[in-house]
């Protein structure tokens, strides 16, 4: 039985957030001994069960919320609330998505930094004023990035993710372990014998990042006359419905909203479509693959990848930016869906990622 500690920003809507807290509460209901800290919980969304010691240190929403390239520092009353915390003597801490990580000077043990998405990112702009503040940006990242990570112990997971850590920060020790899900027993198994509403689904959020006009614009270019359903919010809805009305197809669109657990919704769709300029671990994804949900991605980064086995990548993995080839494959994938082999869901378990987990101690 072991003493564990995650830290993240907040529980918020995110990927990061739900799958820390599953692992959380998975990890608890193996006899571990789980506290869960946030910084700061004003955009919580998620709650902890009674198995894990959930609090919130209340850190300044500038430290909790600010940009990853400011610098951070603690008052002496915040870095008190840290050490109480520390006292309980871990086994294992865990720093999550982002600023979290900014903990890392005030930490000691066996600290392990949790990197789910890309940190250095650049986002290509046409403008060149904006590429230009896009270039200062990174750099700023970059030098942060290595001040933070330089020597320390890091898990990514993705392999993307690990080389760029490898580059930039000359890690101590570094390990890739792909997100794993939980999904309760009774949604698994049922997607043959469930009805099917939609021809195709997308869940997330709806922002610019996730390109979910390549995703609509893919539906509207295949030959489906079925229904897509998009499950999620964000700021870009009201564009996005727009463009619906835009390409005469606003009347088999259906817009759903935030979903707390779209499982159901999931097994009435025939297929899940990932549009994504860029994905680290997606949870939606490992959900799906548990769920026999069939899925057609771009091909944005090794970690959608190795999720998969090599006699269905051709399926499912389509060329980054290519809305054409999308709408061919969501056509194929409708018309006929292919089936998971077993490995490909022992990848995407929650068992696997926590023994992984389990071995950092």
């Amino acid at each position: 039985m072991s003493k564990i500690l995650f830290i993240i920003d907040h529980l918020g809507c995110g990927g990061a957030e739900r799958i820390t807290l599953q692992l959380a509460e998975y990890l608890a209901k193996q006899d571990h001994i789980i506290y869960l800290a946030v910084l700061n919980g004003q955009r919580n969304h998620y709650h902890c069960s009674s198995l894990v010691h959930y609090t919130d240190l209340q850190i300044s929403e500038s430290f909790a919320y600010g940009k990853m390239w400011k610098n951070k520092t603690l008052t002496h009353y915040e870095k008190q609330k840290i050490d109480q915390l520390l006292a309980y003597g871990f086994d294992l801490i865990i720093t999550g998505y982002n600023n979290g990580h900014w903990l890392a000077p005030y930490l000691k043990g066996n600290v392990w930094h949790w990197i789910h998405g890309d940190l250095l990112e650049i986002r290509r702009f046409n403008n060149p004023l904006k590429q230009l503040k896009e270039h200062i940006r990174f750099l700023k990242n970059r030098r942060k990035f290595s001040k933070l990570f330089r020597n320390g112990n890091l898990i990514t997971v993705n392999r993307d993710l690990e080389n760029k850590a490898r580059t930039y920060s000359n890690p101590n020790s570094i390990k890739t372990i792909a997100n794993g899900v939980n999904i309760p027993s009774k949604y698994l198994n049922r997607y043959p014998t469930t009805e099917k509403k939609w021809d195709v689904i997308f869940v997330g959020r709806l922002v610019l990042i996730k390109q979910v006009d390549h995703a609509i614009k893919a539906f509207a270019m295949s030959q489906s006359t079925g229904r897509m359903a998009i499950v999620g919010d964000g700021t870009e809805r009201s564009n996005l419905e727009n463009l619906t009305r835009d390409l005469g197809i606003f009347d088999r669109v259906d817009f759903l909203g935030w979903i707390e657990e779209p499982y159901t919704v999931m097994l009435q769709s025939k297929c899940l479509v990932m549009s994504s300029l860029y994905e680290g671990s997606p949870v939606t994804l490992a959900e799906s693959i548990l769920l026999d949900l069939p899925v057609v991605t771009y091909n944005s980064s090794h970690g959608i990848e190795d999720l998969f086995c090599a006699n269905i990548i051709k399926d499912i993995l389509v060329n980054k930016q290519n809305i054409q080839d999308l709408a061919f494959s969501l056509n194929k994938c409708i018309q006929k869906p292919y089936v998971y082999p077993q490995t490909c869901k022992n990848k995407v378990s929650i068992k696997n990622m926590a023994d992984h987990f389990i071995s950092l101690i």
